[in-house]
């Protein structure tokens, strides 16, 4: 299981009260993929305090790291993102210069309707590496 950062979650659903049908449903698609990355159902997630599955205790001696393997924002390593969720994590990136942030605004129908250009797709990309993972 990956980690889970509430006040990210929070951040994205603060998108669904967006005017733009596309921007709102982008965001709740990210937010259910960051709860079922990080391996909890909503039930967990609106519990006042958040708990993991693991039914084992680790054994004694044994180090285990729930954080192992993890990416920015609780996503799993072990898969590429989509552009609209490396977009998404872009603009919510504390990293992210406002400039950026400004410019990817431009962007943002394109990429929610799955239209940017392949370079474009590349620069996502870079920023993704240069904002978010770091």
């Amino acid at each position: 299981m990956s980690t889970f950062n509430r006040s990210t979650l929070v951040k994205v659903l603060e998108i669904l009260d967006s005017s733009h049908a596309g921007e709102a449903l982008a965001a709740a698609k990210l937010a259910s993929a960051m709860v079922r990355e990080a391996g909890l159902s909503w039930d967990d997630v609106l519990a006042p305090e958040i708990r993991s599955h693991d039914v084992q205790a680790p054994a004694a001696g044994r180090a285990v790291s729930t954080a192992a393997g993890s990416g920015p924002f609780g996503y799993r390593r072990d898969r590429e993102l989509s552009p609209h969720e490396q977009f998404f994590m872009v603009l919510l990136s504390p990293r992210t210069p406002s400039e950026v942030k400004r410019k990817l605004r431009g962007l943002e129908a394109r990429v929610l309707d799955g239209e940017i250009t392949p370079q474009e797709t590349q620069d996502l990309k870079f920023m993704y590496q240069s904002f978010v993972v770091g």
